[in-house]
């Protein structure tokens, strides 16, 4: 895939498959608080820079709660690789999004080198619990 390429459409492979295995509160999902869409799993959650969840503030003084997941595959990544203004020492970074309503959940996280990749999620647009039906 190239970096500037945007990742839509159907389901990933991957989180089809750990859907299909069983009953999503057997997963411990995590779902987009917007539309309910499975985003990752808390299997996921990883320590980066000594953390799991970093208070962050952009350039434009806009503040926001990321945790950090090793995969989040309900996410769509797009637009290219920036390094300017990346949190992340040696990480560029892209736009995670909901693959089902396109809401921005956070961010793609990856070194230069491609040694080393993960994801940074804006905890307030994740739900931890499962979503009734």
């Amino acid at each position: 895939m190239s970096e500037d390429a945007t990742v839509v459409g159907e389901l990933d492979p991957e989180l089809r498959v750990m859907l299909e295995l069983g009953e999503p509160d057997d997963k411990n999902f995590i779902y987009c608080a917007m539309c309910s869409h499975v985003i990752t799993s808390a299997s996921e959650k990883i320590n980066v820079a000594g953390a799991h969840a970093h208070s962050l503030t952009n350039p434009y003084a806009i503040q926001f709660q990321v945790g950090c997941f090793r995969q989040a595959l309900g996410c769509d990544i797009s637009g290219q690789a920036e390094a300017a203004d990346s949190w992340f020492m040696g990480f560029l970074w892209r736009y995670a999004s909901c693959t089902e309503c396109h809401n921005h959940m956070g961010w793609y996280f990856a070194e230069l080198s491609g040694e080393n990749a993960f994801y940074g999620l804006i905890l307030d647009n994740l739900q931890e619990e499962q979503p009734r039906a």
